[in-house]
């Protein structure tokens, strides 16, 4: 919602907001507005929109404003997936520095206003929201099951991404993944297999940091500043989506190699008690396996503190929680974040942490950010990350602020 009402601004508009969080909802907040625009996380009863709709004021969800606010631009090119989309459309923007591409990403310092030429955005797949886009090209990291409290199986959201790549005029997907593979005829391939349109291979870990030599359409050979082996797919995917787009490779390139990241995606916020700290979005088992696994590539050890997020997302991939989760060296849950939910019975982060516990030994759960806090200054660990999609990364600012050594 920030980063359109950036965009919003950058048109001529005057633009108000509100977040239940900080000011609150009113009805007042409304007056004299000439369009409302709201999440689908706002429910219909909500006072500001009962109050736009008496007042004959049009409302519309993200998702269609950000679908009608694409279409002023000359091209589209639009992220998908379930893991990796955000920093994936970050790093394609600053591949598209050269051409001032405008950049829709829903992270804190990620977005930016460019021209009208190109429009670069994140194509959220949550309430099949993806589909108000009808994007130039249109990028498919990878396909799994997600947001149980939408979608009721796997072939639900995975027809919903078929539905996005019928709306696209290029689609680019992952070809390492047969389920993306199948989700188009004639797509455009990125991966490791060299069959792949760009395929990556030679490829070297320094410190968890890659570099790679690019094969099939273009060639050349690409070092990133960002860790990870899924960083490698990631750059695959944007090399792709630019030089499908028309940029050459001295283009794209230096944009890439300088990329460093986005905020909450494995960012460091600093030492405290003797643990390099860092914050990461991770809220899906597969993501929390592969951040774990890229911080085990850099420390010797490694702590996680888990905010689980959604109560239905918590019961459908119960195991698979318990099982990414398992592979870090100590494990700390906080309190499942309800975001739009109510409680389910039996459901909560004690439940995750028992099942955890049946695998391995260390794992603890708290009610309170100030007992993991308390907590996380007696592990061990070399490394500690607060992970997870809600208000975890709260806790992770206020164990830095608690470590006064410094100062």
């Amino acid at each position: 919602m920030r980063a359109l009402s950036v965009a919003a601004a950058s048109r001529g508009n005057t633009v108000t907001g509100s977040d239940s969080a900080l000011s609150g909802h009113s009805p007042q907040n409304v007056e004299n507005c000439d369009l409302v625009v709201y999440t689908n996380a706002i429910p219909q009863n909500n006072c500001e929109l009962q109050r736009a709709k008496e007042l004959g004021i049009p409302t519309v969800e993200r998702a269609e404003y950000l679908g009608e606010l694409s279409k002023t631009y000359g091209k589209v090119v639009a992220v998908a997936g379930c893991h990796g989309k955000s920093t994936t459309t970050a790093m394609l923007g600053a591949a598209f520095s050269y051409r001032n591409a405008t950049v829709h990403v829903g992270v804190a310092g990620g977005s930016r206003i460019g021209s009208d030429r190109y429009f670069i955005t994140e194509a959220c797949e949550y309430r099949a929201s993806f589909l108000h886009l009808a994007p130039d090209v249109g990028v498919v990291l990878n396909v799994q099951y997600d947001h149980p409290d939408f979608y009721g199986s796997e072939t639900e959201i995975i027809d919903a991404y078929k539905k996005f790549c019928s709306n696209c005029k290029t689609v680019i997907v992952n070809g390492d993944d047969p389920l993306c593979r199948s989700l188009t005829d004639r797509p455009v391939t990125f991966g490791t297999d060299k069959n792949c349109d760009y395929f990556a291979y030679d490829i070297q870990n320094e410190s968890g940091y890659r570099s790679f030599k690019l094969g099939g359409k273009k060639r050349a050979v690409i070092t990133l500043s960002v860790p990870g082996s899924h960083s490698v797919s990631n750059a695959l995917a944007a090399v792709a989506a630019a030089s499908e787009c028309g940029l050459s490779l001295t283009e794209a390139l230096p944009g890439i190699k300088k990329f460093t990241g986005i905020a909450r995606r494995f960012e460091r916020k600093g030492i405290a008690f003797g643990k390099t700290v860092f914050t990461d979005y991770a809220h899906h088992p597969t993501e929390i396996a592969a951040t774990i696994a890229t911080a085990k590539e850099i420390f010797p050890s490694v702590a996680v503190v888990f905010q689980p997020h959604t109560y239905t997302r918590t019961e459908s991939l119960m195991d698979e929680f318990a099982a990414a989760l398992s592979l870090a060296d100590n494990v700390i849950l906080a309190p499942i974040f309800s975001a739009r939910e109510t409680p389910l019975c039996g459901v909560t982060s004690h439940a995750l942490c028992r099942r955890i516990v049946e695998i391995k030994e260390k794992a603890y759960c708290f009610d309170t950010f100030s007992e993991i806090i308390e907590r996380c200054k007696t592990v061990r660990e070399k490394a500690i990350i607060f992970m997870g999609a809600g208000d975890i990364n709260t806790a992770a600012d206020m164990f830095v602020a608690a470590d006064d050594s410094f100062f």
